[in-house]
């Protein structure tokens, strides 16, 4: 990753490599020597990416309270298409929209199924973390010591600490060999239950001069099983800080909980993901 000093691209690029690091675990869960465990992880890594390949889509609605709502709690409607996720705000803070507010909702989203090149664009980060992280599986198999852990809820639990003998080659490798945490792995099907980390200790770029991520980050995620071969994320947490540049605060919190989950046709237009949302 280079890194360039125009304003914003270093945020930007940092917050990218944070989201693609929480990604990459979420996908494969860390990989070391304890057979087990170490085979365990990887059956459901081959299943997670061989099920984001596939690309269920499913709507839903959203309770989320994150830098991108402003610390605010927003609900929305939520409907996935191979472009990206459409939504709709239909509530904040536990209260419905004004008429106005619903009709500025209304011409966005109308301005976004006129402008589909601007939808796609406005989702083409997610994807980018999801790319980077499938490309960054078969990198990490020995970054972590494994360590069964018993059960929860049905799922083996294994925790995971930094192998001393892994060197990170990469922002994303450095960030995530600083975890430790759990993964869990629901059995037979080998299928991510969840999974829990906490950044130990900082990681500074540049020798702190682009950008420092700060001790006690923290991520988790919890999915839902629809069937063996359908799983949603329904519930995230990520909690991180830091700095860019001496001068910019890094911050990145994000709290998520997602009802109503159900699965929808893979082929949606955006029109037709907007109808649905509106619905």
């Amino acid at each position: 990753m280079i890194f360039s000093f125009r304003d914003g691209w270093v945020t930007k690029a940092l917050c990218s490599m944070l989201r693609s690091s929480v990604v990459l675990l979420a996908l494969t869960g860390p990989v070391c020597a304890w057979p087990q465990s170490a085979d365990l992880i990887s059956k459901m890594a081959a299943n997670e990416v061989g099920a984001r390949q596939q690309r269920a889509h499913f709507a839903y609605v959203s309770e989320e309270r994150s830098t991108r709502t402003g610390n605010r709690l927003w609900e929305e409607k939520v409907v996935e298409t191979t472009d990206g996720p459409l939504r709709r705000l239909i509530a904040i803070d536990g209260r419905a929209l004004t008429a106005e507010e619903t009709e500025a909702e209304r011409r966005r989203i109308d301005s976004l199924v006129a402008h589909p090149d601007d939808f796609r664009s406005m989702n083409r980060a997610h994807k980018d973390d999801e790319d980077q992280a499938t490309r960054l599986l078969q990198m990490l198999p020995k970054a972590f010591v494994l360590s069964a852990d018993g059960e929860v809820n049905g799922c083996s639990r294994i925790r995971f600490r930094p192998n001393p003998d892994f060197q990170p080659s990469t922002y994303q490798e450095r960030v995530a060999h600083e975890m430790e945490g759990s993964v869990s792995v629901k059995q037979p099907e080998d299928r991510l239950c969840g999974l829990e980390a906490t950044i130990m200790h900082p990681v500074e770029f540049g020798f702190g001069v682009l950008g420092r991520i700060d001790q006690g980050g923290h991520f988790s995620l919890e999915r839902k099983e629809f069937d063996s071969a359908n799983w949603k994320t329904d519930r995230i947490s990520v909690h991180v800080s830091g700095r860019i540049l001496l001068l910019k605060s890094l911050a990145q919190s994000q709290e998520i909980v997602r009802t109503e989950i159900r699965m929808v046709p893979e082929n949606l237009s955006l029109v037709q993901a907007a109808q649905m949302v509106r619905e």
